[in-house]
């Protein structure tokens, strides 16, 4: 049987233990080039694929080989000849440091607002810039959807750059890491100017991590990448919308570096910081905004700052359509006609899992009973039906045995509050959260 055709046989074969991903992007582009005096020599486009699949795959090759041919072969995975490895030295100068860093300059400590919500991740991220935190590394900030971590992550790289120029950062969300990585294992260069890129940095800010999850060649890369960089004494900053030990399929050896320096969440932003965030953004419009319109929105909308500043935006531009003031009144027309966003989980798990949590039933945290052992457990209902399944006030107290709008807020407000202060709710919250999201993936 020719090479050729053992090797297609070979990658058919291998069809059943390893998924298309897998085959399309690092058996794509290989070929066996010869069997001799017991060896299987299969050339690669790049060393990064030959050593990838020189430590992830080498048994499963070895063994489909055998099947197909019904004898053993040691298999040697190489770099062709035409595609050999590049010396760093003939690469130049890949960095850029101003115009290739990928930092939005808008994105400041100067407009990022701080409350009792984010405050320690905040402080952190101040003191890493500062000089102050550099024995902090990695940071990984962790926080749903919307809430600023995005804007913080790019704050850090734009203050270090104004306190030093000089300095390398470079800011980069993981899918684009992985897309760019997936490029590079079709050829030496390519592979080489990767490495680079994403090596000869000062300090390197990583966005939305849990994108790695499930990808074990981009985890395998990472994790190299990352631990060179710790080694040389460069900081790392990532973010994610879980806890490393919350993300489904990553590497362990990743969740132990990423929880091996600081891990800060950012919680959901209270009425106070909606109010501030509300007047920044009403400012930037020069459109002047009772402070009651305001209230409104923001005792209204909680969760993503993007939906609470969306809100605000169609506020003003149909007061300046129309040439009339943004009332109160106009805030609530706005209110009752937003669409209700898509609820992936139902509410209803949300009260069985913290009624279960509490060891109480879901009938006694509906009722009208007002003892200890129960208000807790409604409040941290109210709170989590607020912050995972978005209702409103109003069907939040529908659901908890139709209590009323003041006692609804009144509840969300004190664990808003409360868990700033309280480490005990704060991890007994993140469970929670974790064990209901779990039913929805």
């Amino acid at each position: 049987m020719e090479t050729t055709e053992l090797w297609k046989n070979t990658i058919s074969y291998l069809e059943t233990d390893l998924s298309r991903g897998v085959l399309n992007t690092f058996f794509a582009n290989t070929k066996l080039s010869s069997l001799d005096n017991g060896k299987a020599q299969v050339v690669c486009p790049s060393k990064i694929t030959a050593d990838y699949l020189r430590r992830r795959y080498l048994p499963q090759v070895s063994q489909a080989l055998k099947s197909l041919t019904e004898k053993d072969w040691e298999v040697e995975f190489q770099v062709s000849q035409e595609n050999a490895p590049i010396k760093e030295a003939e690469l130049g100068p890949l960095f850029t440091p101003p115009a290739l860093d990928g930092l939005v300059s808008r994105y400041t400590f100067e407009n990022f607002v701080v409350g009792l919500p984010n405050q320690l991740a905040a402080q952190i991220a101040s003191s890493l810039v500062e000089g102050a935190g550099n024995s902090v590394s990695p940071l990984f900030i962790h926080s749903g959807v919307g809430l600023g971590k995005t804007h913080l992550i790019h704050a850090i790289g734009n203050a270090i750059k104004e306190r030093d120029p000089q300095m390398k950062v470079l800011y980069v969300g993981a899918e684009q890491f992985t897309n760019e990585f997936i490029k590079s294992v079709q050829n030496s260069r390519s592979a080489a100017v990767f490495r680079k890129r994403f090596r000869a940095v000062d300090i390197l800010l990583v966005d939305d991590v849990q994108f790695f999850a499930k990808r074990e060649g981009t985890q395998e890369e990472f994790f190299n990448t990352f631990n060179e960089l710790y080694l040389a004494g460069k900081r790392v900053v990532l973010t994610s919308d879980q806890h490393p030990e919350e993300i489904k399929k990553l590497d362990s050896r990743l969740v132990s570096r990423f929880c091996g320096g600081v891990v800060a969440d950012m919680q959901e932003p209270d009425v106070d910081m909606r109010l501030e965030i509300l007047k920044r953004k009403a400012a930037e419009w020069e459109q002047a905004v009772a402070e009651e319109t305001l209230l409104t929105l923001a005792q209204d909308i909680s969760g993503s700052i993007r939906h609470l500043e969306g809100a605000l935006n169609q506020l003003l531009a149909i007061a300046t359509t129309k040439h009339i003031a943004p009332t109160r009144d106009l805030a609530q027309a706005i209110l009752k006609n937003r669409p209700q966003p898509q609820h992936f989980l139902k509410p209803q798990d949300v009260i069985a899992e913290t009624s279960a949590k509490y060891g109480i039933t879901v009938e006694e945290i509906k009722s009208a009973k007002r003892q200890k052992e129960l208000v807790r457990p409604r409040q941290v209902a109210a709170y989590l039906l607020r912050a995972l399944a978005q209702l409103s006030l109003s069907q939040i107290g529908e659901m908890l045995g139709g209590r009323d709008h003041t006692t609804i807020l009144h509840s969300i407000q004190k664990i808003e509050k409360e868990q700033q202060e309280n480490q005990i709710l704060k991890e007994q919250l993140r469970t929670l959260r974790g064990e209901i999201l779990g039913k929805t993936s």
